[in-house]
């Protein structure tokens, strides 16, 4: 099944691969098992699938742009190899109280992507482990899907069950993630606006 016009919003760390804070070198890259079969059969669902994730190490001198840079190249190269691949990668260098647009929950990241790739939200997921990644989802007015993979993301589900956070669907793992998403996209009602 085809699923044209449906994009993917993903965060990273804690989502795709493990989280070991901070992540800095392409070598400490783990990717969760499953992640590079679920990317592929969304990219071959024609699904666009574009990476959003706050990397705030570089506003605080972990790592540079350079060494992010070579983390997403092995990304790529791994989604690659594995018969799928992003469409896309925008990132947030800045620390959490710089008062940007574009760390999340604000939309700044989702705003560069429409811009840059010409997608749309209107038919929109966005997968993530953190509350923020949700709330994100609520801002840009996308179904938010929440990874269950570490004690980060108690703090959505907590949320979501005080009625202050809409969370569509919670799974255990992205590649899980990815199949609930292939078959809501089929059944689900969009709305036109």
């Amino acid at each position: 099944m085809k699923h044209q016009g449906i994009t993917v919003f993903v965060d990273r760390d804690g989502t795709l691969n493990e989280d070991p804070g901070y992540l800095s070198n392409p070598d400490a890259l783990v990717l969760y098992p499953g992640v590079v079969e679920a990317v592929a059969r969304l990219k071959q669902a024609e699904c666009a699938v574009i990476l959003v994730t706050n990397q705030s190490g570089i506003g605080r001198g972990y790592f540079s742009q350079v060494d992010l840079r070579a983390i997403h190249d092995k990304l790529e190269r791994l989604l690659r190899e594995g018969g799928g691949g992003l469409d896309g990668i925008f990132f947030c260098p800045h620390l959490p109280d710089a008062g940007c647009e574009c760390r999340k929950p604000n939309p700044g990241l989702i705003h560069q992507a429409v811009e840059s790739l010409q997608v749309s939200v209107t038919r929109s997921y966005m997968v993530g482990d953190k509350r923020s990644d949700m709330e994100l989802a609520n801002n840009i007015g996308a179904i938010g899907v929440l990874v269950n993979t570490s004690s980060v993301s108690q703090d959505a589900i907590d949320a979501k069950r005080r009625g202050e956070l809409r969370i569509e669907c919670i799974t255990l793992t992205f590649h899980e993630a990815a199949e609930w998403i292939l078959q809501d996209a089929q059944t689900r009602q969009w709305s036109n606006g």
